[in-house]
């Protein structure tokens, strides 16, 4: 029965590159905005098959598979790949060149050993490339503007500080989970008209500003009291 459970598990992670894959495609025939809530349905996979993997014990139950690394084959594809071929297509940025930004960002975070820390922790920016090209897609900034909100997010990738990980941390998650779903639920509501509502695209914004200012000052507090103990 643990031998199903875990391989369960193992589905349930494996249908986030499945989706993944038709959100490639929707994109590819111009319907972003589905291609967007394939990504957001991906997002909510990733972000409770590591609770159910160790719920039911999967790396003891399958030493031989490893739910982690198909996992992050997965998250190159949703979290880099597909958004920056929506940036690409709907020409989000001003030039194509700045692609190069979030492609040599997110090799280099799913590069490092220590991507995720071992008091678990996401290293430097968390390739969450899907969410800034969701914004980029809603708000079609000026092309300054769209450029900074690549370059920022590229340049903390190679800044090690640390971003929460909500499903396995347990610092802030409670406060984490809660203002995620209900971006989770404002996102999908927006995605679902053909034209969103300016008003709450920008309320939307809350939880992309929460997750940045709330994992700097863990950081911070982190490296205040390690200066502390030396």
């Amino acid at each position: 029965m643990l031998k199903i459970a875990a391989w369960t598990v193992h589905f349930y992670t494996a249908l986030g590159g499945l989706i993944g894959v038709f959100a490639l495609f929707a994109a590819a025939a111009g319907q972003v905005r589905l291609a967007f809530l394939m990504l957001i349905i991906t997002m909510l996979i990733d972000g409770t098959d590591g609770i159910l993997a160790r719920r039911v014990r999967v790396s003891e139950t399958l030493p031989g598979f490893s739910g982690a690394e198909m996992d992050n084959v997965i998250d190159t594809l949703t979290f880099v790949w597909v958004p920056v071929f929506i940036m690409g297509m709907q020409a989000l940025l001003p030039h194509w060149l700045w692609l190069a930004v979030p492609v040599f960002a997110a090799l280099y975070a799913y590069g490092q050993v220590e991507m995720k820390t071992k008091d678990a922790f996401f290293l430097g920016f968390p390739s969450y490339w899907s969410t800034v090209a969701l914004y980029l897609y809603w708000l079609r900034p000026e092309p300054v503007i769209a450029v900074l909100l690549v370059v920022i997010p590229g340049v903390l990738t190679f800044i090690p500080t640390r971003y929460l990980y909500p499903s396995k941390n347990p610092i802030l998650w409670r406060l984490t989970w809660t203002l995620a779903g209900l971006w989770f639920l404002l996102v999908i509501y927006l995605l679902f008209q053909e034209v969103p509502e300016p008003a709450l695209v920008w309320l939307s914004l809350f939880f992309p500003a929460y997750y940045l200012a709330a994992s700097f000052i863990v950081d911070w507090r982190i490296r205040r009291n390690q200066l502390r103990m030396t």
